[in-house]
């Protein structure tokens, strides 16, 4: 948050809140910021305060939205998250692995494109793709046998939760729609924006789906949630972890350091594991390359033989021509 304040402030260095100079008021968090001039935007409503707020606050919004799209192909991050999915396969896993984000960036959807693994984000269609949250009770099996009914989980298989929404989701005809982030309008992201109204929000569609399903999946016997890079600042999703600990399977292992974090480990149950290093053990890059177990040599194979066939498509394509 630190680093997006202070690059929007860069590119906006005369933003004023209220006649205020805004920069020195709120602790280089944007958040807080937010924060502030949405309460403005409703204070307006009894007597004006600044009668610009609300196209501040889209400013500002828009920023948040180009700042992401400006990164979503960064080559180097999206390495880190195709290594992260290669060092999760397993000989044999059948139960798949569900992967809840609060991030609105598209590395993930992007890493499992790239290495033709098999995934569920909730939406369904090719041409018109809508969110349909019983998607994700969907099995997704291989016949074994043509000749009788004999099926079996595909394999290494992940769902997708993006409890915050996303920068290719858009609410068309009140239905929710994924789009290339191309042919997206500013006004048509369908984003929780890191306000504290974001707790509100999720008591709606399709938000509400995805909560009850990342509650679904922590009330289970013998479930494990790694978290990281989560501060645990958001007392919403706090709620859900919290609620689970009354399971006495339920394990929590975090990997970060925050103020919060702290207060999970004063908690001192032997079922919350937190894990941080002054070599940064918790940042994500350190955790894949460290923490993860290497890539089987069989899923290096099964890359390489993906990227040649991409290769000779490209080369017939070519010559098609």
């Amino acid at each position: 948050m630190r680093k997006l304040y202070e690059d929007f402030f860069i590119e906006n260095p005369d933003f004023y809140i209220a006649g205020v100079e805004s920069k020195p008021l709120f602790d280089n968090n944007l958040e807080k910021m937010l924060e502030t001039m949405e309460a403005i935007s409703v204070a307006n409503g009894i007597k004006s305060i600044d009668d610009k707020i609300d196209i501040k606050i889209s400013k500002v919004q828009k920023f948040i939205r180009d700042k992401i799209k400006s990164g979503t192909f960064g080559d180097e991050v999206w390495q880190i998250y195709r290594d992260f999915y290669m060092r999760t396969v397993g000989k044999g896993r059948k139960n798949p692995i569900n992967v809840f984000t609060t991030n609105y960036d598209l590395f993930n959807e992007r890493a499992l494109d790239s290495l033709s693994f098999p995934y569920n984000n909730g939406f369904v269609g090719t041409y018109n793709r809508r969110f349909n949250p019983a998607s994700y009770k969907y099995a997704y099996v291989e016949d074994m046998n043509l000749s009788k009914n004999v099926w079996e989980r595909v394999p290494n298989f992940y769902n997708l939760y993006k409890l915050h929404g996303s920068i290719s989701w858009v609410k068309k005809d009140n239905q929710i729609c994924e789009r290339n982030i191309d042919s997206i309008e500013d006004t048509d992201t369908l984003m929780i924006y890191p306000t504290p109204l974001k707790d509100r929000t999720t008591l709606m569609t399709p938000y509400s789906d995805l909560f009850r399903a990342f509650e679904t999946e922590l009330l289970k016997t013998n479930s494990i949630l790694i978290t990281l890079g989560y501060s645990f600042s958001d007392d919403h999703i706090n709620r859900l972890i919290l609620n689970a600990l009354a399971i006495p399977t339920f394990r929590l292992v975090v990997f970060g350091k925050s103020d919060s974090i702290q207060k999970l480990i004063d908690m001192n149950d032997k079922r919350i594991i937190v894990i941080y290093s002054d070599d940064k053990i918790q940042y994500f890059k350190n955790f894949v390359s460290k923490a993860m177990p290497d890539i089987q040599e069989n899923n290096k194979e099964m890359v390489s033989l993906s990227t040649v066939s991409k290769i000779i498509e490209a080369f017939e394509g070519d010559k098609g021509e």
